[in-house]
């Protein structure tokens, strides 16, 4: 029962509906917005609103596949990354988790039928992942390891060689690892730091990507999970509807994985955010407000514990960040935005 009561506390930030606000900075987008092959593929899909989608996605899967040199066997699509972390919760039900915290609150929904282990990451280096975790998996055992890389709400990218140092520790001991890479298509320097290039060397591997995050289109609603391990991909799939994608998330994603300009554009939407971010902090840094450097498009700082709904007040949505285990009071998240939502949010604070 306590259990069930803390997982009705989890919220998301995007929570606009039924208030009145200008500028929302507590969802995470890319601040580039949306290309202009999204448009044009939403007017493809409305020729085919009265088809089914194609049955699993086999075109979709196979020019993912092709972007990053895998075959279609090794990709699912998802209803968002989010239907996807939620089948692996139902995968590991009864199974023991180990989580770093503070992290995504949706896995602790996800993965509310698994005994999870939480392990609190240090407040002074950025709640980032490091080599804690491979004692700790040795200490626990769990099944699975959960890693979200850059880190959610902190931003912080964890360095890939640590990365190989825990997934080879978890595969002698046995345990999954799922690599939550939703934001690292937006991150300085994300993709060095990828697990895709490495997934056919460890049958332990799961990678979570989000399309819809990366291209600005979260109402599209499309990610895919990638493994080399065929009994996992076998077993996700089992617990997933038929027909779990619609048209129009399918023809997005079959744009955007055909399309010439994808690395252009992320390369350009890096190097924006990078400018918008430096805005940000720099502010912050002005005004004497702690805050933790980030690699992504979004920033964790500590203010007063009312500023959430001062800027509520003021028709400005954050990030409330007490439902985040592991992290102290007083601490929010801001997306990197345009120049007017920063401006007016800089200026409030």
């Amino acid at each position: 029962m306590d259990r069930n009561r803390e997982i009705k506390k989890i919220h998301h930030g995007g929570d606009i509906y039924g208030r009145e606000i200008l500028y929302d900075l507590s969802v995470n987008m890319n601040p580039a917005g949306p290309p202009d092959i999204i448009e044009e593929a939403l007017k493809n899909a409305e020729c085919r609103i009265g088809q089914y989608p194609e049955y699993e996605n086999v075109t979709l899967r196979k020019m993912i596949g092709r972007c990053f040199g895998l075959g279609v066997e090794n990709i699912i699509c998802g209803n968002g990354a989010s239907e996807l972390i939620s089948a692996l919760g139902r995968l590991f039900s009864g199974k023991r988790l180990l989580l770093p915290v503070p992290s995504f609150v949706g896995y602790e929904r996800a993965f509310s039928e698994s005994e999870i282990i939480y392990l609190e990451t240090d407040e002074a280096e950025g709640y980032i992942v490091n080599d804690s975790v491979a004692e700790m998996l040795d200490k626990t055992h769990p099944d699975a390891l959960i890693i979200t890389n850059p880190n959610n709400p902190a931003g912080r990218l964890t360095g890939k060689e640590t990365l190989i140092r825990l997934l080879k520790e978890a595969k002698r001991q046995s345990c999954f690892v799922i690599a939550d890479e939703s934001f690292i298509e937006l991150s300085e320097n994300g993709e060095k730091n990828s697990l895709i290039d490495i997934i056919y060397d460890y049958d332990n591997l799961i990678i979570i990507r989000s399309v819809t995050k990366s291209f600005a289109a979260a109402g599209v609603r499309l990610g895919y999970m990638l493994s080399e391990n065929k009994s996992i991909i076998a077993h996700v799939k089992s617990l997933l509807p038929e027909w779990n994608i619609s048209v129009f998330s399918e023809e997005v994603g079959k744009a955007i994985f055909t399309w010439e300009g994808r690395e252009e554009y992320l390369k350009h939407s890096r190097a924006y955010i990078k400018e918008k971010r430096m805005i940000l902090e720099n502010a912050f840094k002005e005004k004497r407000i702690e805050y933790i450097t980030s690699d992504s498009n979004f920033v964790a700082f500590r203010h007063d514990t009312d500023l959430y709904a001062r800027m509520l007040d003021k028709k400005i949505m954050i990030r409330e960040c007490s439902d985040y285990r592991g992290m102290g009071t007083g601490w929010y998240r801001v997306a990197v935005t345009a120049d007017s939502a920063s401006i007016v949010f800089l200026h409030l604070l």
